[in-house]
């Protein structure tokens, strides 16, 4: 157990990141001030709103090898009732480091088009390899959903376009952009967390000080604020803008919003149309759809322990015997799984 001094100590430390935030330090670091923040007017919105997630799970480890049960789709909602939900993807994968690409390239190929093979660099790329094939199934569902989409209607994603530090899916995005601006539909990602930070001394988290401060410029009300040029914010050409936004004043939360070209150009108008349903009280201030597409896609616990009986049971009709299976595993996995008595 964790002495209540050293709890104490952590505390203090959190402090400095819980802290206030001054307006004026705040101004000068990042270049972000309380008038640059504009409201938000909620709008209702007849059209569809689409909601891409997607989850990914260990079911068998082998260490250097690792099974996976991905699912990816998205969820359609026109105002407040729910229309439909396409699971596109939903599959074991088999992260092994000597044999990915050809997972990866059928789907850049098939999909997108794409004639370059997938590679990653190092060995922690490799590590998150099936973060990576979940990532690239999730661009798949909502390459789908675009395709789906008609002029004006809204596709929201869970995550990010703004890829600094992993641009491994750029090309994906840029055709997703490409046929999201042909098709004129409203295309946004909203990030439920972020690590851009400001501060000197130590890193404080850019997002949460934002939203203190504009709770403080425009209170009572969704605000959004750009990011995009500001010191604290990494750059890279992507063919958008980065946002902060509130969407509804009782939200404990402001979210990162990533916009490509037409999308930034109207993003008052089409934030307006997000905040208007984002008033559930399952999740008050965060769109309702995504809401919805994140408990879609989730895939629970008990369900990957089924997986990985079903898979057991495939293991022994090829003749494998349960020590055999069990001593294959990862032995984090056999600790894990042994009841303390």
């Amino acid at each position: 157990m964790i002495e209540k001094e050293n709890l104490a100590g952590a505390a203090r430390a959190l402090k400095e990141y819980l802290a206030p935030v001054d307006p004026d330090e705040f101004e000068a670091e990042t270049g972000i001030s309380g008038g640059d923040f504009r409201e938000i007017f909620p709008q209702e919105f007849d059209g569809p709103i689409f909601a891409i997630d997607g989850s990914n799970v260990v079911v068998f480890d082998l260490g250097a090898v690792s099974l996976h049960r991905i699912r990816a789709g998205y969820v359609v909602y026109r105002g407040t009732e729910w229309e439909k939900t396409a699971v596109t993807y939903d599959d074991l994968f088999v992260a092994d480091r000597e044999n990915y690409s050809h997972h990866f390239n059928r789907y850049r190929k098939g999909i997108f088009d794409i004639e370059e093979p997938f590679e990653l660099q190092s060995k922690e790329e490799l590590d998150r390899m099936a973060t990576f094939y979940r990532d690239l199934q999730e661009h798949v569902a909502l390459f789908e959903a675009v395709l789906e989409a008609e002029g004006g209607d809204v596709v929201l994603y869970d995550g990010g376009f703004s890829l600094w530090r992993e641009p491994y899916h750029r090309e994906v995005f840029d055709r997703i952009f490409e046929r999201a601006w042909e098709r004129g539909v409203d295309l946004l990602a909203i990030s439920k967390s972020s690590q851009l930070s400001w501060g000197r001394g130590i890193a404080r988290p850019l997002l949460r000080s934002v939203d203190r401060v504009g709770c403080a410029a425009i209170p009572e009300s969704p605000w959004l604020v750009r990011l995009s040029g500001r010191r604290a914010m990494r750059e890279e050409p992507w063919g958008g803008e980065t946002f902060a936004a509130r969407l509804h004043p009782g939200s404990t939360h402001a979210f990162r919003v990533d916009a490509p070209g037409r999308a930034a150009e109207s993003i008052e108008e089409i934030l307006g149309r997000i905040a208007f349903y984002s008033r559930s009280s399952e999740s008050p201030g965060y769109p309702h759809a995504l809401f919805r597409a994140h408990q879609e896609m989730k895939i629970p616990i008990m369900e990957r322990d089924f997986t990985r009986l079903s898979l057991f049971e495939e293991l022994r009709g090829l003749g494998f015997s349960e020590g055999e299976i069990r001593g294959a595993l990862d032995y984090h996995e056999i600790l894990d799984s042994i009841k303390r008595r």
